[in-house]
């Protein structure tokens, strides 16, 4: 407390104690801030999210609930957990397209995002199976990598989710599959694999830079994209490298073929290494690319685990395969000891190699070269490149219902994520507020007491007459803009009921047509079902015509054949045919019930159909009312407001009204034309529709009748011959044995006849039944399409009327408009003072606006005020005479204005003809006094260009005209001291005349000149910017036909390359099968010394109860010996003290001469009592 003190004293002195306080308050906030929007920090405002989830979740049981403070928590959180849970990301939110790949702990699907449509591989994890495991936190490696790493050899994570069962990791699809499958479907050559192994080491260049090892670098794990780039995943046995570069770990962590010796010996020790155990992985990598198969490869665990630490001995290079002895000397540099391995002292001594030195690409620009193999996709869900893999129908394990807190929940607090996360993101807001300052003092001249004084005063008398008039006039216009604005208001909400019911008048009519059509498909599938029932039942008359002739022939053959065996046997075949035919009958009948339901089901769809049909015609109907009605509406509207508008009579309003409604008129001329060319495209393409549907239809037509003759051809041909095989049978049947043969084969060829006469007809049938639906479904698009055409030709046809009305409204507005205008030069001639006032005019527009949802909220009163507008309407035409009679008094004041100006001109002339002579101060006062002039001038004739400037340069033109006045008078002062001075003057004016001449001849050469250069310049810069894109042109061209000679090489050689299929399946599949076993044995021996390990420590755990529990029974047993004691203690004290009382009872009952006697025993038993009273 002393200590700290003098620090507070110091404090208190430098600053006053309230701003400190609340500066550190601020401070320590903003800290807070940032930590919570840190997607980094363990305490983001996701991970609190995921905090307050969890917690409800593994709280959310009937055993935990029965504690009152728990179940107070689940009630107030539960449902705003349950609301958040809805509300962020989840598994519904993407549609599961297929399973791309299967672990142990979960499986990846290829997803499509339901609102974005984007194609993502998303990973899910079962919680359970993680929890069960020790190793289970590697999720947090893999998910902090794809989303931090920001580098385009990692695949990037865009989101991370969870619910109760599973965690979930949204990543880049990368639909080329991984390198295994590339190594299956084609022999990889040297120039290749130099490319993936560049691409596999800038990977890994990536992942250490970011201080990482990822120690299980396998093909498997390496994945191309769409362009055929490689990218590396499964960064789950990823470790975090200390300060000098290394890792600590006691187990071998890999992939069995791929692992190095390091990683090897921690397996049960102490295991220190770096990142050059990536780099042997580097090196097995490239050797199976180049060999077909991993430099250490055995049968068993044992013997590859033995290969990799003897692998000076047991390196071989197989002499059939052409290896360079640069690839040789690489992958004998990866495959070494770590102390001399390639990649120790870092990245740049593997990209320094020879191996790597090529003319296609070099380490900064290989991402933009083309890839050996790119992937040719069908879709952006083409999986064709990754296994198939079956659906996994049972159900995953789940947590069971706790009878305590258990925290399953808790391990995965702050797993969620989002690439672009929309939480606590900063909008900027626009607080500039514009207020719009005007200064309206304007400065005071002290005017002198001359003529000049005094005229200026009765032109600004008359000016501010004029201005109050022109107030009045203003709040005339303002009325008249406020009944303006409702009617143009109520016009608004009538067009938009109308374009509402127009809407869903479109959408009734397309439902509509819709039904139309089913009802179509529905009447066509009902007469087909007709027609296969009377085919049915022709079938069946003919089955039953052949079973009867079947019996006769049976009835023929028994009277023939009463005698004989071959003859009951021949009854018998003749029976199973019989017993057949009435199988196929009953199979008939029983097909023709099922259309005649078929048939019945698809009336009564056809009658809901025509009820629908009904209900939507009456909806059109009623809707065509209510549109005809506000039509009218519309009408009667549009007639008071062209009624409002009539009234509207100055000149200005009606010029910028007309010149709208020219405009608008032209906007819906052009509208008209370019709905017209719609019209007509669309016509032109249905004709063409049309011609390429009867095409079709004579074709289809062509070939079914083509067809038909076919058929019948063979059909005729068939009956020829079964006729002449039943002539030969009758012939045959004269013999009793040429009968047998001959019906038996008779019989055979009869059967097959009579199997292809059934298919060729069933097929002719389904032709027709095609050819029907084919011609009816064209029927329903013919008559469509002529309705639509019939449509468009009517609206066509409107609009042409509705253009040709339109251009004699335009022509009549455009006559109207030359007039106006005409009228309008004269005015603007007439009308000089008033820009004053329209100015003003143009501000309180501007203010109206502001203030217009103010008047929208009075429209109501305003409706009630329209009884009283009538009478208004009479003051204001009052009001536009009094007006008239301004005007003319203003036309008045204007010629008088003029006439003032006109003399003022004459003596600015006078003046300027008598200063000629003058100086610098001659040429100054000319100079201004022809500005000024001129601006006079320029400011009568340029109205309609300078309206907005006017004020600005009328005040200019008053101040000029001050100081006119002032320098005339001044100038009458000098004259007559300045006339001696005039003579000299007049040669020096002469010389300087002279001179300027001169100097603007020569200033006009100069511009010549510099015009000309200029043009010169321009052309030259046009000639440069021309074969700047020439050359950008060319430039593209040839990088386009690089890229694509690259890929037709890349193609050329990926065809050369590609293995047999055949070879192919059987080498993935017996490889696949060996790194699955060698897999299974890895993880089989690494369970084996985990179960090794915990026998031991269950063994010692065993050990220790077991000593314990001798060391608990040996105290039992020396307690259960003091108990006896004490128990016999007990009982002895129990005899001693009957005997004291038996001895007290006798010596009561005794005399006193045996009391010695008695006396002498209690001092024996003292001790004894002694210590029972002190227990």
């Amino acid at each position: 407390m002393n200590h700290q003190q003098p620090r507070q004293a110091t404090k208190m002195s430098a600053s006053p104690p309230p701003v400190s306080g609340e500066g550190h308050l601020a401070s320590r906030q903003r800290k807070l801030e940032s930590m919570i929007r840190d997607p980094r920090s363990p305490v983001n405002v996701e991970s609190l999210l995921d905090g307050l989830k969890s917690l409800v979740l593994d709280l959310d049981y009937p055993a935990l609930r029965k504690n009152k403070n728990i179940d107070n928590f689940l009630n107030r959180y539960e449902k705003i957990v349950q609301k958040m849970r809805d509300l962020q990301m989840k598994v519904e939110d993407y549609d599961v397209v297929k399973v791309i790949g299967r672990g142990a702990f979960g499986e990846v699907q290829l997803v499509r995002h339901k609102t974005t449509q984007k194609v993502y591989a998303m990973k899910l994890l079962s919680k359970f199976e993680m929890l069960k495991r020790s190793d289970s936190a590697f999720f947090w490696e893999e998910r902090d990598i794809m989303a931090f790493a920001n580098s385009p050899w990692v695949v990037q994570l865009f989101s991370a989710f969870q619910d109760d069962r599973y965690l979930y990791m949204v990543m880049e699809y990368m639909p080329g599959g991984d390198l295994v499958n590339l190594m299956s479907n084609y022999d990889v050559p040297e120039k290749w694999a130099k490319f993936y192994t560049a691409e596999v080491v800038l990977a890994l260049d990536a992942i250490h830079s970011m201080g990482l090892i990822h120690r299980d670098v396998k093909p498997d794990n390496m994945l191309l994209d769409k362009y055929g780039h490689l990218k590396l995943a499964d960064f789950g046995t990823c470790m975090k490298m200390d300060e000098t570069g290394m890792v600590r770990c006691d187990t071998a962590v890999g992939t069995p073929d791929y692992i190095s010796p390091e990683v090897l010996k921690s397996q049960g020790g102490d295991g220190y290494y770096g990142r050059e155990c990536d780099w042997w992985s580097v090196g097995v990598f490239l050797f199976e690319m180049l060999v077909g198969d991993t430099p250490f490869y055995a049968d068993s665990l044992v013997g590859t685990y033995s290969k990799i630490m003897d692998h000076k001995n047991s390196l071989h290079f197989p002499e059939d395969v052409e290896i360079s002895r640069q690839a040789k000397d690489i992958i004998c540099a990866f495959l070494t000891d770590r102390d001399v391995r390639l990649g120790r002292n870092g990245v740049e001594e593997i990209k320094s190699h020879l191996f790597f030195k090529n003319d296609q690409w070099d380490w900064n620009n290989i991402r933009d070269t083309a890839a050996p193999v790119v992937p040719e996709l069908s879709s952006d869900i083409d999986s064709s490149n990754f296994d198939d893999i079956e659906d996994d129908k049972g159900e995953g394990e789940t947590f069971p219902v706790p009878k305590a807190f258990v925290g399953n929940q808790l391990s995965f607090i702050g797993f969620t994520y989002f690439r672009e996360n929309l939480l606590l993101s900063d909008f900027p807001e626009l607080s500039k507020k514009v207020e719009p300052c005007q200064n309206n003092g304007t400065k005071k001249n002290e005017l002198r007491k001359n003529e000049d004084g005094e005229e200026l005063i009765q032109f600004q008398e008359k000016i501010n007459k004029l201005e109050d008039q022109l107030r009045n006039e203003i709040q005339t216009k303002d009325d008249l803009e406020q009944k303006y604005r409702a009617i143009n208001s109520r016009l608004e909400k009538i067009m938009k009921e109308l374009d509402e019911e127009t809407s869903s008048r479109k959408h009734l009519e397309s439902s509509f047509r819709q039904l139309e059509r089913e009802k179509a498909l529905l009447q066509h599938k009902n007469a087909e079902y007709q027609r296969k029932a009377e085919h049915e039942a022709d079938r069946k008359r003919n089955l039953e015509n052949d079973v009867n002739s079947l019996k006769d022939q049976l009835e023929d053959m028994k009277k023939r054949n009463q005698n004989s065996q071959i003859s009951n046997e021949k009854i018998t075949q003749l029976q199973r045919q019989l017993d057949e035919a009435n199988a196929l009958l009953r199979t008939e009948s029983d097909t023709s019930a099922r259309l005649r339901k078929n048939q019945t089901e698809s009336t009564k769809q056809i009658q809901q159909l025509e009820a629908n049909n009904r209900d939507l015609q009456d909806k059109n109907c009623a809707l065509e009312n209510t549109k005809l009605r506000l039509e009218k509406e519309f009408l009667n509207l549009q007639s008071a407001l062209e009624s409002e508008r009539r009234d509207r009579t100055h000149g200005s309003e009606i010029i910028h009204d007309l010149q709208g409604r020219v405009l608008n008129l032209e906007e819906e001329v052009k509208n008209g034309k370019n709905t017209l060319a719609k019209v007509e495209a669309e016509k032109r393409q249905l004709q063409d529709k049309l011609t390429d549907l009867e095409k079709e239809k004579s074709n289809m037509e062509i070939d079914m009748t083509y067809k038909l003759k076919v058929i019948q051809q063979n059909l005729e041909q068939e009956e020829v011959e079964h006729k002449a095989t039943k002539a030969r049978l009758a012939d045959k049947n004269k013999i009793y044995k040429s009968i047998e043969e001959a019906k038996s084969e008779a019989m055979k060829e009869m059967e097959k006849k009579l199997s292809e006469e059934r298919t060729t007809k069933q097929k002719v049938e389904n032709c027709l039944l095609e050819v029907e639906k084919q011609c009816s479904m064209l029927d329903c698009d013919l008559k469509q399409s002529q309705q639509k055409i019939n449509e468009l030709l009517k609206q066509k046809d409107k609009l042409s009327e509705d253009v040709e009305n339109l251009t004699l409204k335009i022509e009549q507005e455009t006559q109207k408009r030359c007039l106006i205008q005409n009228d309008f030069k004269m005015q603007t001639q007439q009308l000089n003072a008033l820009k004053m006032s329209e100015k003003q005019l143009k501000q309180e527009n501007n203010h109206l606006i502001e203030i217009k949802l103010s008047l929208e909220k009075q429209n109501n009163e305003l409706r009630k005020e329209r009884q009283d507008a009538d009478g208004q309407m009479k003051e204001i035409q009052d009001q536009l005479e009094a007006e008239q009679y301004f005007s003319t008094l203003y036309k008045t004041q204007v010629r008088e204005l003029k006439e003032e100006c006109e003399e003022k001109a004459k003596l600015c002339k006078e003046i300027q003809q008598k200063i000629q002579e003058l100086q610098e101060e001659r040429d100054s006062l000319a100079a201004q006094l022809e500005i000024t002039l001129t601006k006079a001038d320029s400011e009568q004739l340029a109205r309609s260009i300078a309206e907005e400037q006017y004020s600005d340069l009328e005040k200019e033109k008053i101040m000029k005209e001050l100081e006119i006045k002032e320098m005339m008078a001044r100038h009458k002062q000098e004259l007559g001291e300045k006339d001696a001075t005039i003579a000299s003057l007049e040669e020096a004016n002469r010389t300087l005349t002279s001179d300027v001449a001169n100097l603007a001849n020569e200033k006009e050469e100069l511009n010549n000149k510099l015009k000309e250069i200029q043009e010169r310049l321009a052309h030259l810069n046009e000639e440069e910017n021309d074969l700047g894109l020439l050359r950008t042109q060319f430039e593209k061209q040839l990088a386009y036909e690089r890229t694509m000679k690259t890929q037709a090489v890349n193609k050329l050689a990926e065809v050369m390359n590609r293995k047999n299929p055949i070879q192919r399946g059987a080498d993935t599949d017996v490889r696949r099968k060996e790194k699955e076993n060698r897999k299974l044995h890895m993880e089989l021996k690494t369970e084996r010394e985990k179960l090794t390990q915990m026998m031991i420590k269950y063994q010692k755990e065993i050990n220790e109860m077991q000593a314990q529990i001798a060391e608990e029974s040996q105290i039992r047993i020396e307690l259960q010996m003091a108990l006896d004691s004490k128990d016999s203690d007990i009982e002895q004290l129990r005899c001693q003290l009957q005997t004291i009382h038996i001895g007290l009872d006798n010596s009561s009952i005794c005399g006193p001469g045996e009391t010695e006697t008695d006396d002498s025993f209690p001092g024996k038993i003292c001790p004894s009592l002694f210590w029972k009273k002190r227990r």
